[in-house]
C-alpha cells in the first residue's frame, strides 16, 4: 500500500506541474496524454504478446500518439483512415503472418484507449479560461472512485463484486468508491471557487454530484472491462511502470470510460457557472 500511496503522491504532482505549466505552454497537455495514449497502446501490445508484431504493432502506437496530438484541430477523421487503411492492408499482404484475431484485438483496443483518453485534451477546449479545472476534473474523478473503492474494500469489503473477472472488488469497495468520489469532487469544486477563481466562478454543485455519482459507475465499467481483457489474455498487469498501480494503462483504465461521458454531459450540465 506503500508504494501505491508514494506513486500516486509522485503522479498527481507531475500532472499538477504539467497543468500549471500549460498556460504557457499549451501544447504541453497535448504533448502529455499523447505520451499517455502512446505509453498505453504499447503496453496492451507487450503484455499481449503482439509487440514484435511489427506491422501492427508500429502503426498502433503511432497512431495513438499522432491521434492525441492533433485530436483538438479535427483531423480525426484523416488520421482514422489512414490508420485504418495501414492495418487492413497489412493483414491482406500478410496474412501468412498475422492472423485476423490479432489485428481485429489490436486494431479494438487501439481505437477504444486512444479516443478514450484523447477526450481528456478536448476538456481544454470546453472553456479556454477554466481548462484546468475540467482537466482535473476527467482525471481526479476515475480515480478518486478507484481509490476510495480501494480503501473501502480494503477494510470493510465482505461481497465480492465479479469475482471471476477481478477478485478483489468488492460491493462495499464500489459504494465507498461512489460516496468518496462524489464527496472530493465537491472539495475539489469548492477549492477552486473559494480559492483559485476566488468566488467569481461559481460551482452548480447539483451538477457535479450528478456527473461524479454517474461517472463513479463508469468507472468501474471501465476498470472491469480492462481487467476482463487481462483474464483473457492470462496477465496481472499491464506493464509495470508505476509501482503499486501497474503500468499506464492499469492507471488509466477508467479515464478511458469516464472522460467521454465528462466531455458530453458537461455540455448538458455544466460545472462551472
Amino acid at each position: 500500500m506503500a508504494k501505491r500511496i508514494i506513486s500516486a503522491i509522485v503522479g498527481i504532482s507531475f500532472i499538477l506541474l504539467v497543468i500549471f505549466l500549460s498556460h504557457t505552454w499549451h501544447i504541453l497537455i497535448d504533448i502529455f496524454m499523447a505520451l499517455v495514449c502512446a505509453v498505453a497502446v504499447g503496453e496492451f501490445v507487450h503484455a499481449t504478446g503482439l509487440l514484435k508484431k511489427y506491422l501492427i504493432s508500429i502503426p498502433s502506437i503511432a497512431f495513438a500518439f499522432c491521434n492525441a496530438m492533433l485530436f483538438s484541430y479535427g483531423y480525426q477523421s484523416i488520421i482514422w483512415y489512414v490508420y485504418t487503411a495501414i492495418m487492413l492492408s497489412a493483414m491482406i499482404f500478410f496474412h501468412e503472418k498475422l492472423s485476423f484475431r490479432e489485428v481485429s484485438d489490436t486494431y479494438g483496443m487501439t481505437i477504444i484507449i486512444s479516443y478514450g483518453l484523447a477526450t481528456v485534451i478536448s476538456m481544454k477546449n470546453l472553456d479556454v479560461a477554466h481548462s484546468s479545472f475540467y482537466f482535473i476534473l476527467a482525471l481526479a474523478l476515475p480515480w478518486l472512485a478507484d481509490g476510495g473503492a480501494y480503501f473501502a474494500g480494503s477494510f470493510f469489503g465482505k461481497h465480492k463484486l465479479c469475482p471471476k473477472i477481478s477478485p478483489k472488488k468488492t460491493v462495499e469497495g464500489v459504494i465507498g468508491g461512489v460516496i468518496g468520489c462524489v464527496g472530493f469532487c465537491c472539495l475539489m469544486g469548492y477549492i477552486f471557487s473559494a480559492f483559485i477563481y476566488k468566488d467569481i466562478q461559481s460551482i452548480n454543485y447539483v451538477n457535479l454530484i450528478i456527473l461524479s455519482f454517474v461517472g463513479s459507475l463508469l468507472s468501474v465499467l471501465g476498470d472491469l472491462s480492462f481487467s476482463l481483457v487481462k483474464r483473457t489474455y492470462g496477465i496481472k498487469d499491464y506493464g509495470n511502470l508505476i509501482p503499486g498501480h501497474g503500468g499506464v494503462l492499469d492507471r488509466f483504465d477508467s479515464v478511458v470510460f469516464v472522460s467521454p461521458f465528462l466531455l458530453i454531459s458537461l455540455t448538458y450540465l455544466p460545472v462551472l457557472a
